[in-house]
């Protein structure tokens, strides 16, 4: 109850001044009128949440009183109070938007307990409100894809993770690699799933707005606050906060974070009470947070209470064997959207995603394959769909092998100019369904020179091969000697 703003509409001054002692204590903000005129103008003035309205106001029908406030502000609560024998009065009130009726005489107490039910109803009527407003996006994409080794094992640890009383995580990774769904499995994988998961982008936010956006604020707090506002750990309480790019975060909201962090309390922007949430923090960035702390931008002590538990993703280029289910889940929710009938992403197709490097990581790739459904009306992704930028990068870089080194300590498989110029015949000749003359064509060559490059490639690997076993048969004979 504490922080309400009431109105108390009464035409008996003894009732209007018990009620406002008794709310005044409760700690809420309380006005009073004494008739129907008094009670519009200051419902204009102040914009209360909660109004306890007497029906029976001497200059004004307490129903139109109530039409009025609901045509006004929908969200409003009445709790209106008629004289013994006026039921249907009541009952009328309620069918008009009232949210309860009381009789007269009245027990104090039971006006105390039909505000706090009331302003509970507030509180979760907000969250609702606010809650519905975002646009969450998990309905395709909150099932975690993957098929590599490293993705399995870091699932499994978020998992065991999310299933700890740990109040604070930190995802890190580059922008790109899922960090959001990492926080959504924390949150659907823990105790709290049945509760709010709620975000907060600190990049998209001024940083003058952060404070108010994160606790809220009282009814003039500042210019243009006229109504109070709950703020996200507010929103939040019992479930997730998901605090998205929190490198961003100014030094002094950083300063208010760390502040909160210490014992979950904290108080709306021009408010005077202090209060407590149970909420889970997780939060992501894809910056160096050592390095900002290092050059002071991000703070040392906020840095330590963060990274007590970290995960790190890894970028899509080092777990390619996630390419072709991520691939095949956008395609199939690319299609959905724009009503196409695709099939497949063809081998050739496949094999040019997965050597490409993705420096924008699973975005970019869902943007690639979003674009090729719109942009294609046949049903089999090829070669020839993907952009043309994108097809050349994936056969001019190696393919990533992780951990991997050469005996110079550099990774291997640079590919000469030779083995570049093989790779792109290949991938034209691929293309063009095997038929050397439309390839020939394409790479601006004779189809006789075509003929003759693949030749000597075929020659080369079988002279490869030859040389092989020719080596193994040279080791079984020193064997036998």
């Amino acid at each position: 109850m504490m922080g309400a703003q009431i109105l108390i509409a009464d035409d008996e001054p003894l009732i209007r001044e018990s009620l406002r002692v008794r709310f005044l204590d409760e700690g809420c903000q309380v006005s009073v009128a004494g008739s129907g005129a008094e009670a519009l103008a200051v419902f204009e003035r102040e914009h209360p949440e909660l109004v306890l309205l007497d029906l029976s106001l001497g200059d004004a029908d307490g129903l139109d009183i109530i039409k009025h406030i609901k045509n006004k502000a929908p969200q409003t609560k009445i709790i209106v109070i008629t004289a013994y024998g006026s039921v249907d009065r009541g009952v009328a009130a309620l069918e008009i938007g009232a949210h309860d009726f009381i009789k007269k005489p009245f027990e104090l107490e039971e006006i105390v307990v039909a505000v706090r039910h009331a302003i509970q109803t507030i509180a979760r009527d907000q969250r609702i409100e606010y809650l519905a407003r975002q646009d969450l996006r998990h309905s395709e994409v909150n099932e975690f894809v993957y098929r590599s080794a490293e993705m399995s094992r870091i699932v499994e640890e978020v998992c065991l993770i999310a299933s700890k009383p740990i109040p604070v995580v930190l995802v890190t990774g580059e922008s790109g690699t899922g960090k959001q769904l990492i926080a959504r499995l924390l949150h659907e994988r823990s105790n709290r799933a049945a509760a709010p998961f709620v975000e907060l982008n600190c990049a998209a936010i001024p940083t003058h707005l952060v404070e108010t956006e994160l606790f809220g604020h009282e009814r003039s707090a500042f210019t243009d606050a006229r109504e109070r506002k709950l703020g996200l750990v507010e929103v939040a309480d019992g479930g997730t906060l998901f605090l998205d790019e929190v490198g961003d975060l100014s030094c002094d909201a950083q300063a208010k974070l760390l502040t909160f962090l210490e014992d979950r309390s904290f108080r709306r922007v021009g408010g005077t009470t202090q209060r407590s949430v149970d909420i889970r923090i997780v939060a992501a960035t894809n910056r160096d947070l050592d390095c900002m702390a290092k050059h002071d931008l991000m703070r040392k002590d906020l840095l330590y209470r963060m990274r007590s538990i970290v995960v790190k993703l890894p970028p899509l280029r080092q777990r390619p064997e996630d390419v072709a289910p991520l691939a095949e889940r956008f395609l199939a929710s690319a299609s959905r959207a724009y009503r196409r009938r695709w099939r497949c992403i063809s081998p050739e197709a496949m094999r040019v995603l997965e050597r490409y490097h993705w420096p924008g990581n699973i975005r970019e790739l869902r943007a690639v394959v979003g674009r090729v459904a719109l942009l294609s009306d046949e049903e089999i992704v090829r070669p020839r769909h993907l952009p043309r930028d994108l097809a050349q990068a994936a056969f001019d870089a190696p393919p990533f092998r992780a951990g991997e080194r050469s005996a110079e300590g550099c990774a291997p498989g640079i590919p000469t100019l030779a083995d570049v110029e093989l790779r792109h015949i290949r991938w034209v000749l691929k293309s063009c369904g095997g038929n050397r003359t439309l390839a020939a064509q394409h790479l601006g060559i004779t189809r006789q020179t075509l003929a003759k490059r693949l030749w000597l490639d075929r020659a080369a690997n079988e002279g490869r091969e030859a040389s092989e076993d020719g080596d193994a048969l040279s080791a079984h004979e020193r064997a036998l000697t």
